[in-house]
């Protein structure tokens, strides 16, 4: 079997951000290789995987590049961010702003 790239966008609009996590777009469909979280925003945003910590702090107007090397520090064949299934939330630091936060997320699976 051939393995195939394809994209994922997950976006999220700061003026519902609140104080406990949400999703952050849907589920993953297939495993994340690279992704790379823009916030256009006005204010400072916390991503998780779990729902319970802080693993990300994406500041207002930045972009985070995640590849593999980032993450893992391993150079190991087929290594993955997220799962498949894996669903990011995201959550406010300080308050509610204006403008949008996105991902691009780089996947690969099977046709």
């Amino acid at each position: 079997m051939a393995l195939f790239t394809y994209f994922e966008l997950k976006e999220f609009d700061s003026a519902s951000l609140t104080g406990s996590f949400q999703n952050f777009g849907s589920a993953l469909s297939r495993p994340c290789y690279e992704c790379e979280i823009t916030n256009a925003s006005d204010v400072d945003v916390y991503i998780t995987t779990d729902g319970s910590t802080n693993e990300l702090r994406i500041a207002a107007g930045t972009t985070l590049d995640i590849t593999g090397a980032t993450k893992f520090n391993s150079m190991t064949e087929g290594v993955v961010l997220f799962k498949q299934g894996t669903q990011l939330q995201i959550r406010q630091v300080t308050g509610a702003g204006s403008g949008s936060i996105f991902s691009n997320i780089l996947t690969q699976g099977t046709a």
